[in-house]
C-alpha cells in the first residue's frame, strides 16, 4: 500500500503501477498524507474531485507492456468537502515482468519506493513467464485427459463442451478446500443467481473433495463443475443429440452459449469471494464435433469441419461480472464461424444490442 497526498504526474504513476505488477500487487491510495515514507496515515486532506478517471487507465494500458489493467474505485467524497479519496488497486501480474514504455526500465517495489530492476531479476521473470505459460496449457490438457479418462467408449462419441476459466498463472493456491462448512456456505446451488435463468440450479449434486479441489457432478460423468485450488474453475456438459429426419449430429447451441454465460459469472463469485484479482483465461472446448449442426436453425443448416473447436480470451477478473455478455457474444460469434454462419444475431442468440436471446 502507498499513501499519495496529492495526484501524481503520468510519469509517476505508470512507474508505480509497473512496480506494485512486478512484485506483489498493492492500492494506490489518493488523499491521504502518511506520517513518513512507509508509515501510517496522519490526514485525509483529499484530491481534488477533477480526476478523469477513462485517461488514467488509458494512460496506463498505453504505456505498460504487456498491458495490465487495475481496478479503479469509486471515487469516495470526504465528508463536508468537495475533495475526494481515489483508490487505484493493481493486481500482482500474471505477465511479469512489465515494462514501462515511458522510461524504457523495468520496476519492482522495494523499501516503500519503485526502484528500478536488475538485469538477473528481469531475466528471471522472464523465464518464470515462458514456463508458466506452458504450464498452464499442460496443466488444462491434463484436466481434460483425466475427465475424459473415466468416461465409456460410448459416452466418448458425443459432443463434449469443456468451458474453463482460470488464473494464468496456476501455482498459487487461491482456495482452502479444507473448511467443508465455509465451502457448503459459500456454493450454495440455491443462493447462486446466474442469467440466463435456465430453470435448475448451476451446481449439479451436493458438493464433494475431488482430485483437484471442489467437484458438483450430475446423474451422468459429463455433467460436472469443479472448482481447483488454484482458482481454475471447470464446466463439463454434453451438447450433441438427433432428431428423426436427421441421420446426422446436431449440437445444442443454446445451452453451449448459457452454459459459457453462466460459467463466466460463477467465476465473479469465485474470485469475488476468495478475494483474487488478476488476468484470466477463458476457454471453451468443443471435442468431437465434425459434421454436427446447430440445431436450433430450421434452415438447412451447414456442417462444422473441425474435429475440435477451440476459442479462449482472456479478461480482468473484476469485470466478468459487468462484461460477461460482452465476452459470451465474442466467444459464440467465434463458435458459429466454424459453422459458416457471420455471428450470433445471424441466429437469434444475441440481439442487436447483445442481449442473449433465451430458448422459446
Amino acid at each position: 500500500m502507498d499513501y499519495k497526498q496529492e495526484m501524481i504526474s503520468d510519469d509517476k504513476l505508470i512507474r508505480h503501477v509497473t512496480a506494485f505488477s512486478n512484485t506483489r500487487g498493492g492500492d494506490l491510495l489518493f488523499g491521504v498524507e502518511e506520517s513518513g515514507r512507509g508509515g501510517y496515515p496522519v490526514d485525509i486532506p483529499g484530491i481534488e474531485d477533477n480526476i478523469n478517471v477513462e485517461r488514467l487507465e488509458q494512460i496506463i494500458l498505453s504505456n505498460i507492456r504487456p498491458r495490465i489493467g487495475v481496478q479503479f474505485s469509486p471515487k469516495i467524497k470526504k465528508p463536508g468537502s468537495d475533495r475526494i479519496i481515489l483508490i487505484i488497486r493493481i493486481p500482482e501480474g500474471q505477465n511479469r515482468p512489465y515494462y514501462d514504455m515511458k522510461s524504457q526500465k523495468y520496476y519492482k517495489r522495494y523499501n516503500f519506493e519503485a526502484i528500478p530492476m536488475d538485469e538477473f531479476e528481469i531475466e528471471s521473470l522472464y523465464q518464470r513467464r515462458f514456463f508458466g505459460a506452458s504450464k498452464l496449457a499442460k496443466y488444462i490438457d491434463e484436466i481434460i485427459l483425466f475427465h475424459r479418462s473415466r468416461l465409456s467408449d460410448e459416452q466418448l462419441k458425443r459432443i463434449e463442451g469443456h468451458i474453463i476459466v482460470t488464473p494464468l498463472r496456476i501455482d498459487d493456491k487461491i482456495i482452502d478446500t479444507s473448511n467443508k462448512k465455509q465451502i457448503e456456505t459459500t456454493f450454495d446451488p440455491n443462493k447462486i443467481k446466474l442469467e440466463p435463468n435456465t430453470g435448475g440450479p448451476y451446481l449439479p449434486g451436493f458438493a464433494k473433495p475431488s482430485r483437484y479441489g471442489i467437484e458438483w457432478s450430475g446423474l451422468y460423468p459429463f455433467e460436472k463443475v469443479e472448482v481447483h485450488r488454484n482458482g481454475l474453475i471447470h464446466f463439463v456438459s454434453a451438447y450433441s443429440y438427433s432428431d428423426g429426419n436427421n441421420m446426422g449430429r446436431k449440437i445444442d447451441s443454446y445451452h453451449v452459449a448459457s452454459d459459457l454465460l453462466q460459467t463466466i459469472q460463477f467465476a465473479d463469485i469465485v474470485y469475488s469471494k476468495f478475494d483474487f484479482i488478476g488476468k484470466v483465461r477463458i476457454i471453451l472446448q468443443i471435442m468431437n464435433c465434425i459434421n454436427s449442426e446447430i440445431g436450433v436453425l430450421s434452415r438447412s443448416p451447414h456442417k462444422c469441419d473441425a474435429e475440435e473447436i477451440y476459442i479462449e480470451r482472456e479478461w480482468d477478473s473484476w469485470r466478468l461480472r459487468g462484461e460477461y455478455l460482452e465476452i459470451g457474444k465474442s466467444i459464440m460469434t467465434e463458435f458459429i464461424n466454424y459453422y459458416k454462419f457471420w455471428d450470433c444475431v445471424e441466429i437469434g442468440m444475441f440481439d442487436e444490442n447483445g442481449e442473449f436471446i433465451k430458448k422459446r
